[in-house]
């Protein structure tokens, strides 16, 4: 049998030899690789290694730069001043009041040595809710310059109208906008959503919207994941989102029957689906027409405190004939001024309704005459139910424990 040749067990360096020397053995790139990982106070302190490493973190591509709330704007300044290469993340969470034109300084520096992932998020110290304050800070128009952004996470600001021929953001992948203002109109943001062509997830919270607004639309055919979280639509449309894989809807406040349906009929190609329903005496999803074929996994925020309720559930399940995990936070309670029909629960009764159904989950529970109805429906109705799970709210437990001291009294 041939024997394998004996491995040479690796050399060691010499004891003479530097730490700094040791690392400038190492190939340039791999050394880029590794200062592109440090923190930047991290990077910044490998100046004081040797000679050669004193400008070296300057001119390393793509650094992480996170500052710290409470971060001062001098060191901010600094580094950005001290930059020649492109930054891969540039992200603070907490811009005081007293920096907002600061902001712009930075904008600008970045959009010259170019930036892949922004996070902004703008504060006021006068108050805590943004919606009181008449005009938020502008963010710089040179944020149309940042062409290599991939990720642009925005809070608490205006943004400027699009420059003439401004042809979208080729590499943004994730747009999240939250407290976000649009003076000029709402044709700025449809514009920039629809010329992003590699848009894949989309936040859009609480945006704050001119008095007088036009119908907007949201035109994305690479989105995968959506979340709109506001009290108005604002002439929100959705066209056709042919790779919607997950999204999320929260109207809780907005009650316009036709304006719900024609969001939630846009949903139809998405796997995994939550949505907050307002509390309305009416069918808000009657004459849901689209089939979710693609729907697994449905979480629903709602109230249980009148028949329409149980209607847009059943409405949306029997569209969803491949449902598989049903998720239900029972929204603010409201006293039932009728008894449950049970003529008309046993209405949608129907062979494919809730078939795939394998796991159910109801959170907030109170245990009124509708939430009961609703339990025993799925019961009869899901031959494959695996997994039923029911967690009371707290006002029943408390109510539980001050009926056992009363009893105990």
């Amino acid at each position: 049998m041939a024997t394998s040749p004996a491995r040479r067990r690796p050399r060691l360096p010499s004891p003479d030899i530097s730490a700094a020397e040791l690392l400038e053995s190492l190939p340039p790139a791999m050394l880029d690789e590794i200062l592109s990982r440090f923190p930047i106070r991290d990077a910044a302190r490998t100046s004081v290694l040797s000679r050669a490493w004193r400008r070296r973190w300057e001119s390393v591509p793509y650094l992480v730069l996170h500052w710290p709330r409470g971060t001062p704007s001098a060191p901010i300044d600094a580094v950005l001043a001290h930059r020649t290469c492109p930054v891969s993340e540039f992200r603070h969470p907490y811009v005081p009041e007293t920096e907002f034109r600061l902001s712009d300084l930075w904008l600008l520096r970045l959009a010259s040595v170019g930036v892949q992932s922004l996070y902004l998020k703008f504060k006021w110290t006068e108050s805590d809710w943004l919606s009181l304050i008449p005009q938020l800070h502008m963010l710089h128009s040179c944020i149309f310059s940042c062409l290599e952004l991939a990720v642009l996470d925005l809070e608490g600001c205006d943004f400027p109208g699009l420059p003439s021929g401004f042809a979208g953001f080729p590499n943004l992948t994730t747009l999240s906008l939250s407290e976000v203002g649009f003076p000029r109109g709402l044709g700025g943001l449809e514009a920039m959503i629809s010329s992003s062509s590699s848009l894949q997830r989309l936040r859009l919270e609480n945006l704050r919207m001119p008095d007088e607004y036009e119908q907007w639309v949201i035109h994305a055919p690479n989105l995968q994941r959506l979340l709109i979280s506001s009290g108005f639509v604002y002439g929100l449309q959705i066209d056709d989102l042919p790779s919607l894989e997950e999204a999320e809807i929260n109207l809780r406040d907005y009650i316009d029957v036709q304006e719900i349906m024609n969001l939630n009929s846009r949903l139809d190609q998405a796997r995994i689906l939550q949505l907050s329903m307002p509390f309305s005496m009416d069918n808000l999803l009657e004459g849901l027409s689209q089939s979710f074929v693609n729907l697994k996994s449905l979480s629903l925020d709602i109230p249980f405190c009148c028949l329409s309720c149980l209607l847009s559930i059943f409405y949306l399940v029997r569209n969803a004939p491949n449902l598989e995990v049903l998720d239900i936070k029972l929204g603010d309670y409201y006293e039932e001024d009728e008894e449950v029909d049970i003529d008309d629960l046993n209405a949608q009764r129907a062979d494919d309704l809730f078939s795939s159904l394998t796991s159910v989950h109801m959170k907030n529970v109170t245990w009124n005459l509708y939430e009961m109805a609703f339990i025993q429906f799925v019961l009869a109705e899901a031959r494959q139910l695996e997994v039923f799970s029911i967690h009371e709210s707290r006002r029943c437990l408390k109510f539980k424990a001050a009926l056992a001291v009363a009893e105990v009294a």
